[in-house]
Order: structure tokens, then sequence, then C-alpha cells
């Protein structure tokens, strides 16, 4: 999804949350489409890469055109132990367990856009709704494995990788990257659309430079 490829939308759009025990309602239609008549997943994996035990638990937002979803991913702060298990090891989180509370750490998982609505309109107004949510609940950094043709995409607002790639037994490098909430620096400097949100840049100077010290390797990214 190359920021050259970005044209506007022709639906109006609306970003929403669905909390714990709602219905994910067209959400589960537009992952089906974008994981496995797009991406082609195998199909023994069908059910769980639509849905999972953790959409029980976790915000899912989502940016709808008109009646359906064009954009959605999920939100899981680490206070959750199902959620410790599942991604622990991937983000190395006790590294963040040793200066931060867990519910102050999320992982943002189940994106997908739409593959007529990749504009930058939809894709802002996800991130937007994410980084409100993110910021109204505490949460002080916002962590996800995506695949390297994705990395423009994330880096445009504001991620930014902190650890080297880890490599799954299939052989797919995922990379790991990190939003600060309130880095305005960084936020600033990539011209990011979060830059407007920013609500406490103190804050995220501290945790900025906490993540600098505790993850030394990512200066060599």
């Amino acid at each position: 999804m190359p920021r050259a490829d970005w044209r506007e939308p022709g639906a109006s759009l609306r970003a929403r949350r669905i909390y714990p025990g709602e219905s994910l309602g067209d959400v589960q239609r537009l992952r089906r489409e974008v994981y496995f008549q797009e991406q082609g997943r195998d199909d023994q994996r069908r059910s769980r890469r639509i849905a999972d035990g953790l959409d029980a638990s976790g915000t899912v937002v989502v940016v709808e055109a008109g009646l359906q979803a064009a954009a959605t991913l999920r939100l899981h702060d680490f206070a959750s132990p199902a959620v410790q298990v599942e991604y622990g090891r991937l983000f190395e989180i006790d590294r963040f367990a040793e200066a931060w509370p867990p519910e102050r750490v999320a992982a943002c998982t189940r994106f997908a856009v739409q593959a007529d609505q990749r504009v930058k309109a939809v894709v802002d107004a996800l991130m937007e709704e994410m980084y409100r949510h993110a910021s109204e609940n505490g949460i002080q950094f916002c962590l996800l494995a995506c695949e390297p043709f994705l990395h423009s995409v994330f880096e445009h607002y504001g991620f930014r990788e902190y650890l080297p790639p880890a490599v799954l037994p299939s052989g797919v490098a995922l990379l790991r990257m990190v939003l600060v909430v309130d880095d305005a620096l960084l936020l600033q400097e990539c011209a990011s659309p979060l830059y407007g949100l920013v609500s406490n840049a103190a804050a995220g100077h501290a945790a900025s430079g906490w993540l600098m010290r505790a993850f030394p390797e990512n200066s060599a990214i």
C-alpha cells in the first residue's frame, strides 16, 4: 500500500470502536476477504485468522464506508494473561514490564484494509481512532508486527522498528515496530497525521527516551 497509491474515497467514512462482547459484524467479512481471498492463507488456519478467543477481550477499531467495513485493527493491552502468552515473546514484553505496568503497553493485531479502500483518508481514520483509544486508556506503547511491504505505511504514522525482524517457522520475517504515544518530536518529524492528537508531549518524550535505552539495538535498525 505505497503512499503514491493513496486516493480520495468516494463514500463517507465513520470510525468507531467495537468493545468486548459486541458483535464484530462486517469486520469478519473484511478479514476473510483480505486474509484468504486476497492473500491465499492456508485453509487450516482460516478460523484462527478470522476470529479467535482474543476477540472477546480486545477493542476492535473499524472504519466503515457506507454500510461496509473498509479497514480494521484490534488492540489488546498486556494486562491480559492470554495476550501475554500469545504475543509476549514476539514483542519481548518482559523488557517493557521492567518499567511499565502491562496495561500501558498494547499489541495491535488483525490489521486489514479492503483492496478498493486503500486510500489515505481510510487509513488515516483508522490510525487516528486507534491513537485516540490508546491515549484515552493510558496506553503509552502500541506494538505491531508486519511484513516488510507494510513498513512505509506504518512508518508514515510514527511507528519505528525497535527490535530486529522476527523470523517465523514458515520463513516469513516480521518487522517489530512501536508507536510511542505522544512522541511529538517523532510524529512531527515524519509528518504523521497523528501529530495533531498529541496531548502530553513531555510524557511522550520521556517514554521515547526510555525506549531508546531499553532497546539500544533499535539504533542500528
